[in-house]
């Protein structure tokens, strides 16, 4: 039996490493589902992190190392059971803009200098779980989550149209691509396109008959056929040519002080998109399949990925929007998957990097853009319109962001929009004249939108606030409670004020209220508190507001309240409307 001590000293490292829950009570049946899947989805990795890594401006077997690093790591460290980690496009592209300039044509340079940008961000992304900034995905609303999803598939889909026309693309956002597209369809490739087509197409009538089906890994096998047994190469279809074997050595990359200094700004930048982009999709997959993912622990999940590539002499690893896609939609359930997919790669660098030589890299691109087309959820578009139509707006916005700006700066741009949303909401809250109505309890009452008198009753206003009071909406408290005051006429005697929705109040706030008592004082109205939690009575003593206001004049319920003011001014001559 383990005592006290193994038992914390358990628990503290399987929160540190979630991986290891992986090795528990074994499943044969999951393990034989995962090893299926994992074949799929290492039958897109390899390609295309070779692709990302030439794209990255390293040797394209460097991708292969960042996909090892990463995924094992990621794996080991990582909450989500559905995402898979590697090289990708955005990272890619960031890591050959810092390091190119560096460089100055040395390749040798060029490689520990992308080695290098990766251990950076590892780091970065810890010391951002030691700082437990997690709390920024708070700022993810679920319109932002719905946009960029769709933006971030549309990014991936427009990468991969040169692919299907046969045309090398020059443009890297997605509007130029397209523009460029249209603009060059006269030198489409005819073969590539319709070989593109006709694997887009077996993608999708094989998912529709059987999601279980391997479509992804049947159509690599099928195309690498065709292309061995035509030459399809001799007739102008690009393949993925030859991959060098071998694995990778563990590297500290040899970089000066300086050029740490330098790479810096583009690491902090790339930690932030990374993390953005992950946490993102990841939360997108864990509501799909009723998960939970720690925010914190997923800065220790980036930045471990990232400093095992960058050991083995890669580049900033990031999530892999088009492989986690192919994985959940083969029927993934966990890392085993990446673990798997680990070892194959392994074994393929050993033994087998002859095998896709031949494989024409259009089947790549359909793959990966069936893949994406299944993260496009218009549904949610229409249910955001259902539900309030600035947060279709906000989706909206996200979208176009990712798109024109980027996707850490169409991020930033909806989330600063989502706060000013969030800041109009809470300066203009629900309120409510409150009314006095029958029920099987006694007499309580309700709000009503509209009320000729302005009165609860003769002679009394009871208005309820919806919302914490602070500076945000002060003003806009002391014009409403002021509005009811002016419609009441001359026989207004006490006004109530329900604060039962007040959870919280500032300086501010409490100068309004105390300005609010003096401007009724003047005209011989009272100003009444009921239904103050204990929070806001402690503020209202701490500002002197329950000396002004008269502690006898703080009451636990709106009922009581009323009562008060019955023995206080006599009951009114006619009661109020019952509704």
């Amino acid at each position: 039996m383990k005592s006290d001590t193994q038992l914390t000293e358990s628990n503290g490292l399987a929160r540190l490493i979630p991986g290891l829950a992986l090795f528990r009570g074994i499943n044969a049946g999951l393990l034989r589902t995962e090893l299926v899947v994992a074949v799929t989805v290492f039958a897109v990795l390899v390609p295309s992190s070779m692709a990302y890594g030439d794209l990255a401006g390293v040797t394209p077997v460097a991708g292969l190392y960042v996909a090892l690093g990463a995924m094992l790591m990621y794996a080991l460290f990582g909450t989500s059971k559905q995402v898979i980690t590697g090289p990708e496009a955005t990272s890619a592209i960031l890591t050959a803009a810092a390091v190119a300039p560096l460089a100055a044509g040395d390749p040798e340079r060029y490689a520990a200098l992308a080695a290098m940008t990766g251990i950076l961000v590892g780091v970065m992304a810890i010391l951002a779980r030691i700082a437990r900034l997690g709390f920024i995905t708070d700022f993810l609303s679920k319109p932002i989550l719905v946009g960029y999803i769709f933006g971030a598939a549309l990014i991936t889909i427009g990468s991969q149209l040169g692919k299907m026309f046969g045309i090398k693309l020059e443009s890297d956002e997605f509007f130029r691509q397209v523009a460029e597209l249209i603009s060059r369809l006269d030198e489409t490739q005819l073969l590539t396109f319709v070989l593109g087509i006709l694997c887009m197409a077996a993608l999708l009538i094989m998912r529709r008959a059987n999601r279980a089906l391997p479509g992804p890994l049947i159509v690599v096998a099928a195309a690498i056929v065709v292309s061995a047994v035509y030459d399809l190469q001799s007739k102008g279809v690009a393949i993925v040519g030859e991959v060098p074997a071998g694995l990778p050595q563990l590297t500290i990359p040899v970089v000066s002080l300086q050029d740490i200094f330098t790479l810096l700004p583009a690491a902090l930048a790339l930690t932030i998109l990374i993390y953005a982009d992950e946490i993102l999709t990841a939360r997108v997959f864990a509501a799909k399949h009723g998960q939970k993912i720690d925010a914190n622990q997923e800065f220790v999940a980036i930045g471990m990925a990232n400093i095992g590539a960058g050991f083995l002499m890669g580049f900033p690893a990031a999530l892999s929007a088009s492989r986690t896609a192919v994985s959940d939609q083969m029927g993934g359930k966990s890392q085993w998957v990446g673990l798997f997919a680990v070892g194959l790669t392994i074994i393929f660098l050993l033994f087998f990097t002859p095998l896709l030589e031949p494989l024409p890299t259009v089947a790549l691109g359909a793959i990966i853009i069936v893949a994406s087309i299944g993260l496009i959820d218009l549904a949610a578009f229409r249910f955001l319109r259902k539900v309030r139509s600035a947060e279709y707006w906000l989706a909206v916005v996200t979208v176009f962001g990712v798109l024109t700006l980027g996707v850490l700066q169409g991020i930033l741009v909806a989330v600063m929009l989502s706060l000013v949303n969030i800041l109009f909401h809470i300066s203009h809250p629900h309120d409510a004249l409150l009314d006095e109505m029958d029920a099987s309890g006694g007499t309580v009452y309700r709000g009503i939108m509209d009320k000729e008198s302005g009165l609860t009753e003769p002679g009394l206003i009871v208005y309820r606030f919806d919302a914490p009071l602070v500076f945000a909406n002060a003003a806009f408290f002391t014009e409403r409670v002021g509005e009811l005051v002016a419609n009441a006429g001359d026989g207004l005697k006490c006004v109530i004020i329900d604060a039962e929705a007040i959870s919280d109040f500032d300086s501010t706030a409490a100068e309004a209220l105390e300005n609010l008592d003096a401007d009724l004082e003047r005209l011989g109205i009272e100003l009444w508190i009921a239904r103050a939690n204990e929070p806001l009575r402690q503020l209202l003593e701490v500002t002197g507001l329950t000396g002004r206001l008269g502690k006898d004049n703080l009451y636990v319920s709106v009922r009581s309240a009323v009562e008060a003011y019955h023995a206080r001014f006599g009951e009114p001559e006619s009661p109020g409307e019952t509704i």
